[in-house]
């Protein structure tokens, strides 16, 4: 098998530059030679490759698994091949960064209306996922991509699995990242599903609102810290109450109390969104800057799409600039009339002349 390099053909896809590697494959630039777009191509890492075969098999199965989820927020998979010996994928390209890089740049509380509006996205997107039977298994920051247009897609499916369908992973073994793991996913005997799915988002949600994550520390100070559900709701946070609760309920240890669906938590974040409570400010933390600017370009989009129908999400603020405006052109008129009535002539009926 010959290096990868740019110049070299792929399937459809030419490779232009080397973008990242992960733990199972490296991800290049490429172009699509027929379609004339970028590209992203993930190629399995040799030394998986020449394993027992079970890194190539949940590769093809990443490949299907994201190629049947057709919803704007899960990258898209166009193409999957095996060029000598070498299986890879092409993908769409999502040119922006991984919300885990924000995350890194930041290192502080967000606001309610970015907490709401990321924990919205990718609830729909995992809504889509969980209706067709497929978990995540993985979701954390670093396979959270947001686009320059401010879409948030979901990626690599590399652990995902189908609900009641064959593990690829060893018994016994915990699979995923245990800092976004649900406590579930530590204890022998438990498969991760759509509710595994929902912790992860919350601990999402978590960093988001306090900065920070729940648990850190050695790996059994954060399985410990999952398992008795420890995480401290009292940080300084820039987040409403109820936005503390979404996140809190979608954290619950005990899977019963926990947000039941996805779309739960979609439902209540753009109920919270559209509602107005974004603007009232929880506990702001000393030195605070204001929410990210270049965020803002990330999140651009102020509308999502509900049953083909697309709402769009206002702040308080913003609604309130409109009543001013709307009270002014109100005035302004109300004036005008005022001005122009009594300037106008009077009409004098036409009586006949008095009698002599």
């Amino acid at each position: 098998m010959s290096e990868l390099a740019a110049g070299r053909v792929l399937g459809p896809a030419v490779l232009e530059r080397f973008l990242g590697e992960g733990m199972v494959g490296t991800v290049w630039l490429g172009r699509h030679r027929s379609l004339d777009i970028p590209v992203a191509v993930k190629v399995l890492r040799d030394d998986k490759m020449r394993t027992d075969g079970r890194y190539r098999e949940r590769f093809k199965r990443e490949a299907r698994l994201a190629a049947a989820l057709d919803h704007p927020g899960i990258v898209r998979v166009l193409d999957f091949g095996d060029e000598e010996g070498m299986p890879f994928m092409v993908m769409e390209y999502v040119d922006g960064a991984s919300l885990d890089r924000h995350i890194r740049k930041r290192k502080e509380p967000w606001t309610d209306h970015t907490v709401l509006r990321i924990m919205l996205a990718a609830a729909q997107a995992l809504g889509a996922a969980h209706a067709q039977g497929i978990v995540h298994r993985d979701l954390k920051p670093a396979n959270m991509l947001l686009s320059s247009k401010g879409v948030l897609k979901i990626a690599d499916l590399g652990l995902a699995r189908i609900e009641g369908g064959v593990s690829l992973t060893q018994e016994r073994v915990a699979v995923g990242s245990p800092a976004y793991m649900a406590p579930e996913c530590f204890q022998e005997g438990n498969v991760a599903d759509a509710l595994s799915d929902i912790y992860s988002l919350g601990v999402i949600g978590y960093i988001l609102a306090f900065g920070r994550l729940p648990y850190d520390g050695s790996l059994q100070d954060v399985m410990r810290g999952h398992l008795a559900g420890s995480a401290d709701f009292t940080l300084p946070t820039r987040c409403t109450p109820r936005t503390i609760a979404l996140v809190r309920k979608a954290m619950a240890v005990e899977r019963r109390m926990r947000t039941q669906t996805a779309n739960e938590i979609a439902n209540e974040a753009r109920m919270l969104l559209q509602g107005g409570d974004t603007t009232r400010i929880g506990r702001r933390p000393a030195g605070s800057s204001s929410d990210l600017a270049n965020l803002s370009k990330y999140l651009a989009s102020s509308s999502s799409e509900v049953d083909g129908r697309t709402i769009v999400h206002t702040t308080t603020a913003e609604r309130r600039l409109v009543w001013l405006i709307l009270a002014g052109v109100v005035a302004l008129a109300i004036a005008g009339l005022v001005y122009f009535g009594a300037s106008a002539p009077t009409a004098v009926s036409k009586l006949p002349p008095p009698e002599p």
